[in-house]
């Protein structure tokens, strides 16, 4: 039987940490593999010197590939955040009635979750009266429901261990056969009949998910060999789309260096990309230059799966994998033209303000419009508010223990791209929505946006809307009341909606500085994620789950 004694001294968190530093030398161990690989087409392309040492080499990288090696590791990964995130949240449930309820009530618990009550005073001389009868019969009840609450966590964490070593386990047994035969089990029927295009995967997220997670490795790799693009769909653990996508991404970026025209031109967005994953845990959730105009690409900071608080930044126009990274701009502000270090930023404000483990991804998976003019036309976030509802379904698909707090943020334009998938029919799945400095949100009232799980009347409490008085973009919201803004709507310009920050929009407004110069010279638009200001605090509030207090920040 587990006792609380076993449970307090586990450490959860060390399988997570052990499952993300497995992904990280798998990633390089894949890396190395595939840098052995073009080095030796490189020498049998030229055929100089050791041949036959060549062919040797090219034939081991294939066989690495080929055993399914990579794949099994990331599945080992994946199986210590399943259960690590579920023993972590039945710890936590555990500790906080041990520790807190029930001394708290006045009565005791023993090693294995036996609960005493204490008793009523009595005596020969001072028997129970009908009251202390009473009394004494409802404080037995509350201890007997905290004991029967304590057990069943203690089973619970029983059974998550049992399960835990079971899967690992038969993981690390499919690993020591790959290692010996590479071909270890058949393709079952049920993947067969897709890999022949006689079926399909399934499309919803949450099926997706529960599919994905009955395969073998040799049918995972056997999937993406058949559609190289499989880490972009919305519901596969997030280890498993990074370790595909990187697949893909190291292909597609070999193929533009070397002049390939299908990518050639896409070279600056594939660098873009690549460094973006140069910082310390980084996932590669979305890596798809066919589908747009422009490649699409999203990258986590933390793992969302594992993550307790997660928040999807949504950015606005000119915003492309290219300068993802920043445009070489020079600034007092390092977030000023740097989206990835605007997503750290956000990320260790959250961390600062009680959510310590938060990711926080930058999401580029639409076409953004590239130029100001563009920014003015709804089609835009009509033709991306579908990926982004898909993508806000995978991450509570693939989502390990208790639902995370999702918040979905935008800037400027990507508040339009926000609003328009929140509405018109459809519905977005996040807990929070952020919208700053806004040119409209298609929509003119916050009750007209759609949160999973929200009621409509409860919706503009969970919609936060912040602009800098010396913004210009958030007057275009104002196109149908200020005379001059009007005019551009005759002349062609789409009407995006009202001012969110607007009382009659009815959300929340948390403040922002009164920085730089008006105008666009004044880099007022991009500064909203400069270090201690208003605006940066009351994000990182909010993506902690607690907006009350960024609405109180003044």
């Amino acid at each position: 039987m587990t006792t609380i004694s076993h449970v307090r001294g586990c450490n959860p968190q060390s399988m997570l940490d052990f499952a993300a530093d497995l992904v990280k030398q798998n990633d390089s161990f894949v890396t190395q593999v595939d840098a052995m690989e073009a080095s030796v087409d490189k020498a049998m392309n030229n055929w100089k010197g050791d041949a036959a040492a060549a062919a040797s080499e090219k034939a081991m990288a294939h066989k690495l590939h080929g055993n399914h090696l990579a794949t099994t590791i990331v599945g080992i990964a994946d199986q210590y955040n399943t259960y690590g995130a579920q023993l972590a949240d039945t710890q936590t449930a555990l500790l906080k009635i041990v520790d807190m309820d029930v001394p708290g009530a006045g009565m005791t618990v023993d090693d294995d979750g036996n609960v005493t009550a204490p008793k009523v005073p009595s005596g020969p001389d001072r028997p129970l009266s009908g009251t202390a009868a009473l009394v004494q019969q409802m404080i037995d009840g509350q201890a007997s429901g905290f004991q029967t609450r304590i057990k069943a966590l203690l089973f619970q964490f029983g059974m998550s261990e049992i399960s835990a070593a079971q899967a690992i386990t038969a993981d690390l047994q499919l690993l020591t056969g790959y290692e010996k035969t590479p071909d270890n089990a058949p393709i079952r029927p049920s993947v067969q009949i897709i890999l022949d295009g006689d079926s399909e995967l399934p499309t919803d997220p949450k099926k997706l998910h529960d599919f994905w997670e009955s395969l073998t490795p040799a049918e995972k790799d056997a999937l993406y060999e058949k559609d190289n693009y499989i880490g972009n769909r919305d519901g596969l653990p997030i280890v498993d789309r990074d370790h595909y996508n990187r697949e893909k991404l190291d292909d597609e970026l070999t193929r533009a260096q070397n002049g390939d025209p299908a990518v050639k031109d896409k070279l600056a967005d594939l660098q873009g990309i690549a460094a973006s994953l140069d910082g310390s845990d980084r996932y590669l959730m979305l890596m798809d230059t066919q589908s747009g105009s422009i490649p699409h690409a999203a990258v986590a900071a933390g793992n969302p799966d594992t993550a307790d608080h997660v928040c999807t930044y949504v950015p606005g126009t000119t915003s492309r994998p290219s300068i993802m990274n920043g445009d070489g701009t020079k600034s007092g502000d390092p977030t000023e033209n740097d989206d990835m270090a605007r997503v750290d930023a956000m990320r260790q404000q959250a961390q600062k303000d009680g959510a310590p483990n938060t990711s926080v991804i930058a999401w580029f998976g639409y076409d953004a419009p590239q130029e100001l003019i563009n920014a003015t036309h709804v089609s835009y976030a009509d033709k991306g508010a579908a990926a982004l509802d898909r993508f806000q379904d995978g991450i509570r698909a693939s989502h390990d223990g208790q639902p995370s707090y999702n918040t979905v943020l935008g800037h400027s334009y990507g508040t339009t791209l926000v609003g328009d998938a929140a509405s018109h029919g459809r519905t977005l799945n996040a807990d929070s929505l952020v919208l700053v400095a806004s040119p409209g949100t298609t929509v003119e009232h916050a009750s007209d946006l759609s949160l999973t799980g929200v009621s409509n009347a409860d919706t503009p409490n969970h919609v936060y809307v912040t602009k800098a008085d010396n913004d210009p973009v958030a007057l275009y919201g104002q196109n149908k009341y200020d005379p001059v803004l009007r005019w551009f709507k005759h002349h062609g310009l789409d009407d995006l909606g009202g001012d969110p920050t607007w009382r009659s929009y009815g959300a929340q407004n948390f403040p922002s500085d009164h920085q730089g110069a008006w105008g666009y010279d004044g880099n007022t638009h991009s500064q909203y994620w400069l270090p201690n200001s208003k605006s940066m605090q009351g994000m990182g509030e909010i993506i902690a789950g607690d907006g009350n207090e960024a609405v109180k920040t003044k």
